[in-house]
């Protein structure tokens, strides 16, 4: 797939002037790899072919698929062959083409300009007699004329011929005001971020955005590979069912049906793996983004100077939806647009602020709000990525590059330091008792004793109850003169850790369970087959071909299965045999004792205790052998088994 550089500029001839090469082209969007309506057109195409061919076993599954790949090869063909028609906006006036050749051409001046009509978004275009219309502009550039509002107005002034922006007749006065405004204050940001040069960067780390939603996508697949799964048995069915004792009418209708299924989501299969999701990765020195909308954006930061953002829930803009979501349109130093790029599912706050901590000057409609409303099961970091939990003597502060949020002292309450699943959270509550706040200290970057020491000295009403038990509990036996031999913690190392492997005991119901459910599928298949022909005399092969399938199935979820990695920074839970995706992991700080028990059903787990006694991890169905973790625990200097009440220890800090 070629890269996608939306409404890039290029060069408009020997024009002179002020405006001199200011060019502005319809975005060029991304192929989609299939229209909504190609998956179940091909596949009922393919089904009545298949079923008019039934009488030939070999083509009535020859021809349909191979037709069904003769329609998907040439519709590709055409999106890549098909000549374009998008318009050009520059001192030649604006002008339609189609395959590389101008069709129409409307002529404007400064004494003559282009019109734009709201909330319609129409663009008229000066004529002998009045004007006449042209097309339409869309908030996000994608429809009708492919043409945003903003660098449309922009790449005009630039020609020297400003479009004129009035209400409709008929609307609501005061839209064209408003948008003039705007678009107004978006080129003196433009033209001050361009004079200015970048800011600098707080962050010299690369960070990539994405909402890949690996869950979603699974069950996506899932489910497409399943019904794919269905058709295949479907034409398994009627092949071996096609006897001399077959009726002809229910094998061919079985047929039909399988190709229509299978054709269908192979069809959808291909659209789900063409549709990726959107994915920035933002470096003090590069942006390079791919959404599904305009596809491929990569820019070096010399060439940007403002990224103007265009959220697109804003009223009046002729399109937008309800999602939080936003364009960034992306301009060069000469005010040139280089780039338009979608944020996808990833939250438009969370991406300003990591591009402005990367030195890029991201420009919105509104001054920037930097104080928000603490609310239940509220986090900082949703607003300020990268910002850090400070106390002060006035107030509570979480300051980064793209936001600041302001507790002050005077509406706190009271704040607690508790620990949950091994983690202290901090729990901040209102003058009249109401939580505002409850959230781990890892997420707001700071550790318990900082924390509690700053906030103590500083006079705020804080209280950390564990912590005191401690002190108390370690004074007591300081003057009882008791020594506890706790082991040492040793601090994290770059030693290869331990990896469980399930035992065999668990591994082989694997291959016991694909087996037996082959056996009952394929015996099923077969009863249901004896309408078709009275023949089931291929049970006695299928049978026990159906269990040596179901085991290699078995076996290759085996390949698969998970594996307990101990080692001195922790214990995680990944696939394929540990070095796979984790599922879960805990740090070494987290854990007072791992261990394998018997919960209250009276069946056996694998335990997970904080330092504290409490449960972090209870794991019923990955269950390692006992002795192999007594000894992983040893090597990895993890402790074994249930942690002793009688010993005490600091809480955890972050």
């Amino acid at each position: 797939m070629q890269p996608s550089h939306a409404s890039s500029p290029r060069s408009a001839g020997p024009v002179t002037g002020p405006g001199a090469g200011a060019v502005l082209e319809s975005n060029r969007l991304r192929a989609d790899p299939a229209p909504w309506w190609m998956p179940p057109s091909t596949a009922v195409l393919a089904g009545v072919i298949a079923y008019v061919l039934a009488d030939d076993r070999l083509l009535r599954l020859v021809v349909p698929f191979a037709l069904a790949a003769l329609v998907w090869g040439a519709a590709a063909g055409w999106r890549r062959l098909r000549p374009l028609t998008f318009w050009r906006l520059s001192a030649s006036g604006l002008q339609q083409l189609r395959g590389g050749r101008v069709r129409v051409t409307h002529p404007f001046s400064r004494e003559q300009p282009l019109t734009l009509l709201v909330p319609d978004l129409e663009v008229l275009a000066p004529a002998e007699y009045g004007a006449t219309k042209v097309g339409r502009l869309c908030s996000m550039g994608v429809e009708d004329m492919a043409l945003a509002m903003f660098p449309f107005h922009l790449t005009a002034r630039r020609l020297g011929a400003p479009v004129r922006i009035v209400d409709r007749q008929g609307a609501a006065s005061g839209a064209a005001v408003h948008w003039e405004t705007v678009f107004a204050r978006r080129e003196a940001a433009l033209l001050s971020a361009a004079a200015e040069g970048p800011l600098p960067a707080a962050q010299e780390s690369a960070v990539e955005l994405s909402r890949a939603e690996p869950g979603l996508r699974a069950r996506q697949y899932g489910r497409r590979l399943a019904a794919l799964a269905c058709g295949a048995t479907a034409l398994l069915v009627a092949a071996v069912g096609d006897g001399p004792t077959a009726v002809p009418g229910r094998v061919a209708l079985i047929n039909a049906l399988g190709v229509t299924v299978v054709v269908l989501a192979a069809g959808y299969l291909v659209r789900l793996a063409g549709n990726r999701p959107a994915r920035w990765t933002v470096t003090p020195e590069r942006i390079t983004a791919f959404d599904p909308v305009f596809g491929s954006t990569d820019l070096a930061a010399e060439r940007i100077a403002g990224l103007v953002a265009q959220p697109l829930s804003a009223p009046g803009t002729g399109g937008g939806g309800a999602e939080p979501a936003a364009l960034l349109q992306i301009y060069g130093h000469d005010l040139a647009l280089l780039g338009t790029a979608h944020t996808g599912r990833i939250p438009a706050e969370e991406l300003f602020a990591v591009l402005r901590s990367r030195g890029y000057r991201v420009i919105e409609d509104g001054p920037r709000s930097r104080a928000y409303d603490l609310r239940p099961g509220f986090l900082p970091h949703q607003i300020a990525p990268d910002a850090v939990l400070a106390v002060t003597a006035e107030y509570l502060r979480w300051e980064g590059a793209g936001a600041e949020i302001r507790v002050q002292r005077a509406d706190i309450g009271a704040m607690e330091i508790n620990t949950r699943h091994g983690h202290p959270w901090l729990r901040l509550r209102g003058k009249d008792g109401t939580e505002q706040l409850d959230a781990p200290l890892s997420a707001l970057r700071i550790s318990r004793t900082e924390l509690r020491d700053r906030a103590r000295a500083f006079g705020y009403p804080l209280t950390d109850p564990e912590h005191d038990a401690y002190q108390t509990a370690a004074y007591a036996s300081l003057a009882a003169g008791v020594v506890q031999d706790r082991p040492a913690v040793t601090a994290g190392t770059t030693a290869e850790p331990v990896v469980l492997d399930m035992p065999w005991t668990t591994r082989k119901w694997y291959y016991i369970a694909g087996a037996v459910l082959m056996v009952v599928v394929v015996g099923v298949v077969g009863f249901k087959m004896r309408y078709l022909s009275g023949d089931m005399s291929w049970l006695l092969w299928g049978l026990p071909a159906a269990a040596a399938a179901g085991a290699l199935l078995g076996g290759l979820y085996d390949l698969r299965r998970p594996g307990l990695a101990l080692g001195p920074d922790g214990i995680r839970l990944a696939s394929r045999g540990g070095s796979g995706r984790t599922r879960w992991e805990y740090p070494r700080t987290a854990i007072g004792g791992i261990g394998v028990d018997t919960h209250e059903e009276g069946q056996e787990a694998l335990f997970v205790w904080s330092p504290t006694g409490q449960v972090i991890r209870k794991e019923s169905f990955d269950l390692p052998d006992t002795d192999q973790l007594r000894q992983a625990c040893e090597s990895a200097g993890l402790p074994f088994g249930r942690p002793d009440p009688g010993r005490w220890g600091p809480p955890p800090e972050i």
